[in-house]
């Protein structure tokens, strides 16, 4: 009986331990690549918007774990016609794995987002948030 009392003392503080030492361990970091662009002439921010809502479900629907947000940040005072593409990854993985992938669907979603903006330059930012 006192054998087996140790035992299941022992077995609770090993995942007691392991518990805190998963919880901190986690990093709640997010990636955040920011695009600028200018709008091509003839061209809407909706049309920005419709394209941009596809490359969003087609990599959510193709990376494993999804959680990938993107959005269109609209100048409101300042440059007219230049915006901002910001995509939010869960982490430095699901920003490779999109960055990978080559389909033909893949394809034809980047030329509509041509067709629509020219992006100058993009960079990769890791976010934490502050608390």
């Amino acid at each position: 009986m006192k054998n087996a009392l140790i035992n299941v003392l022992l077995i609770v503080t090993t995942l007691c331990f392991a518990t805190v030492a998963i919880a901190a361990d986690t990093d709640e970091s997010r990636y955040l690549n920011l695009y600028q662009c200018k709008l091509k002439e003839d061209k809407t921010i909706d049309e920005v918007h419709a394209a941009n809502g596809k490359w969003s479900r087609y990599v959510n629907a193709n990376v494993a774990g999804g959680d990938i947000h993107s959005y269109v940040l609209q100048t409101v005072v300042g440059a007219t016609g230049t915006f901002l593409y910001a995509d939010s990854y869960p982490s430095l993985a699901a920003w490779e794995a999109v960055s990978n992938i080559e389909s033909d669907e893949m394809k034809a979603i980047d030329k509509e987002l041509g067709e629509v903006a020219d992006c100058s330059s993009n960079t990769l930012h890791k976010l934490k948030e502050s608390k």
